[in-house]
């Protein structure tokens, strides 16, 4: 039975122009007039109190209307994926911003929101980086599964935008955040701004991209929200860990302390353990955390792209308003190794102006097999493809800002007091001009030695770190992978950690290859690391590699990750061994614990989601 409800005394009825004005809005414009009705109610007791007869007769519509367009609170959500940091920085520098402007917003790291909620929200922001090949990072994994499946929501009632990072070296540059915009368009959602695509400079485009967003969506906030200043919610807004004043635009200036081969004679691979001296500093990291090196390029190289280009080195150019000779610039401040589609691009313009066959075979040649051309070519070998004269402001303004190569810090603070240690091999391969070497590599390796300086800043990463001291690690580390497992083991020791430790160590031969082989065997004669298993790849006609080693321990890698509550951590190569790795878990995790496949996956996922099963792959 209904009951007859009484309209409050003081209530007035609504024009009936101003009801057709609302029946003709478009469900955008009724979020927004929800928001500014709930903004009214929860201010004032009596919401109809403070109206006056005036405003609500017809004569006054249309000032309520111009309200309801300039009086709006918008649900905001900033979403986070990153690999190192960078895209979490992004985002908390976001929030901060629009804290500032007293809008509602929410933060959550794409792994710890649920997808089902994103309709919730009127505005979404991403911050996502590409990890490699074009995939997303491991935060964003199963977000990014999800919004690409049937069961992602309709978000028709949305407004996005897409802060896309990335390096333009890689074929698939910032493919991740193109294919979460892709995605979001095809739910449904419409572009609050248009995507910007960051190289790995991104800090000038990320800035501008905050500004950009903040404006636009304090105006289409309530006045009342966007013009008042509040301060920043310190636990909010407080996220950096290293106190120091030192950092990727500051470096401090370390010295070496040590450089020594660890590879033997005869090796196919060139490895180097480096130790850096901190002192003085104030910089700090923990077991897992990353040292970021600012190299200086090859001299020779530098003087062949002179030749090639017809330059003087000593003539000066304007880098970021600085001026500076050429020859400096490109030893120290250019990217003269990694090669870019831009590039490739307005260099061939430039031909184009002169020879369009040599333009057209350029283009050909580079792009046919793009990905492949690029693992063995530098910049230097493009140009020598069709060198021609250019100014030398010309050749700064082709080229992309140098940057940092980040390495895996292979020691414990806790152990080596103001001290980094890296784990460097020697990058190298051969095309038909000649052989290339990594710029950071060849740098440490060949050109630094004992008190030398070097350019460094450490590198957060929150998502590769030791976990309680009694929990079991499983560490799979071939290569110079190792480098953070020889961190985690000195931590362990110095904390007298009652966790167990596994190592899967592999390289080709045993006699030459065996990194940090008398620390290792040290630490499994004190008990330090329970397990070590080994996989020599060469020293027997069939190969074998770590995930062989895996599988051989399948019923105990099981006990240890069902029964023993394990966390498990994979360090180095992304393209092959880290996908084999994770396809000897999933078989294991499937045979030894009766699921199927999809279910293993599931399983792995799960792992991640509860940070017992972390990556740091490149």
């Amino acid at each position: 039975m209904n009951k007859k409800v009484e309209f409050p005394i003081n209530a007035y009825p609504v024009s009936s122009d101003l009801l057709d004005a609302v029946h003709g809005f478009d469900s955008q414009e009724l979020f927004w007039l929800s928001g500014y009705c709930s903004g009214l109610a929860k201010g004032r007791s009596d919401p109809l109190a403070s109206l006056s007869d005036s405003l609500i007769d017809s004569q006054s519509d249309s000032l309520v209307q111009n309200a309801l367009y300039s009086s709006v609170t918008l649900n905001t959500l900033v979403l986070f994926a990153s690999q190192t940091g960078n895209s979490q920085k992004t985002a908390e520098s976001l929030l901060a911003q629009l804290d500032k402007k007293m809008l509602t917003v929410e933060l959550a790291n794409l792994e710890d929101f649920n997808p089902k909620n994103l309709s919730k929200f009127q505005i979404i922001l991403l911050v996502v980086s590409t990890h490699g090949e074009g995939e997303p990072p491991d935060d964003a994994i199963e977000f990014y599964d999800f919004v690409k499946s049937k069961r992602a929501p309709k978000l028709d009632n949305v407004q996005h935008a897409v802060l896309a990072l990335g390096d333009s070296s890689y074929e698939y540059f910032c493919q991740t955040g193109k294919d979460f915009d892709e995605a979001f368009i095809k739910l449904g959602s419409k572009s609050l701004l248009e995507r910007v695509d960051c190289d790995l400079d991104f800090e000038v485009d990320a800035n501008q991209w905050i500004s950009s967003l903040v404006e636009k969506i304090s105006a289409l906030s309530s006045p009342g929200e966007s013009n008042a200043s509040s301060a920043v919610d310190p636990k909010r807004n407080d996220t950096q860990l290293d106190r120091s004043q030192f950092s990727k635009e500051n470096p401090f200036t370390a010295s070496i302390l040590s450089n020594q081969k660890i590879t033997g004679q005869g090796s196919s691979k060139c490895v180097h353990h480096i130790e850096i001296s901190l002192e003085n500093s104030g910089l700090q990291y923990l077991p897992g955390d990353s040292i970021g090196i600012w190299a200086k390029n090859n001299p020779q190289t530098v003087d062949e792209i002179l030749n090639l280009t017809q330059l003087d080195g000593e003539q000066f150019v304007s880098i970021k308003g600085v001026s500076k000779s050429l020859r400096g610039a490109l030893l120290e401040n250019l990217e003269v190794s990694l090669i870019n589609k831009s590039f490739i691009n307005a260099y061939a313009d430039l031909i184009l102006l002169k020879d369009k066959q040599g333009a057209e075979q350029l283009i050909k040649t580079t792009t046919l097999d793009y990905s492949s051309y690029i693992q063995n070519h530098q910049l230097l070998d493009v140009i020598a493809l069709a060198p021609i004269p250019l100014e030398a402001q010309q050749l700064v303004d082709l080229l992309k800002p140098i940057k940092p190569r980040i390495y895996s810090i292979s020691s414990s603070l806790e152990a080596n007091e103001d001290e980094a240690h890296i784990t460097v091999g020697l990058k190298e391969s051969v095309n038909d001009n000649a052989t290339r070497r990594g710029t950071a590599s060849e740098f440490l390796i060949e050109r630094l030695q004992e008190d030398d300086q070097v350019l460094v800043f450490i590198e957060s990463n929150k998502r590769f770190k030791l976990p309680a001291d009694d929990t079991p690690v499983i560490m799979i580390g071939p290569g110079t992978g190792i480098a953070p497992f020889r961190a985690f083991l000195q931590q362990r020791q110095q904390q007298s950690a009652k966790g167990e430790n596994w190592l899967f160590f592999g390289n080709p031969h045993f006699n030459t290859d065996f990194l940090y082989q008398l620390e290792l065997q040290k630490y499994h004669k004190q008990g330090v690391l329970t397990h070590l298993d080994l996989a020599f790849s060469r020293d027997q006609q069939a190969k074998n590699y770590v995930q062989d080693r895996l599988l051989e321990n399948a019923t105990n890698i099981w006990n240890w990750l069902d029964k023993k509550g394990a966390a498990l951590y994979v360090c180095g190569d992304m393209k092959h061994m880290a996908k084999d790795v994770e396809k000897a878990l999933a078989k294991i995790i499937s045979e030894q614990g009766g699921k199927s496949i999809q279910q293993a996956e599931d399983f792995l996922k799960f792992l991640k989601k509860e940070n017992r099963y972390q990556r740091d792959v490149y």
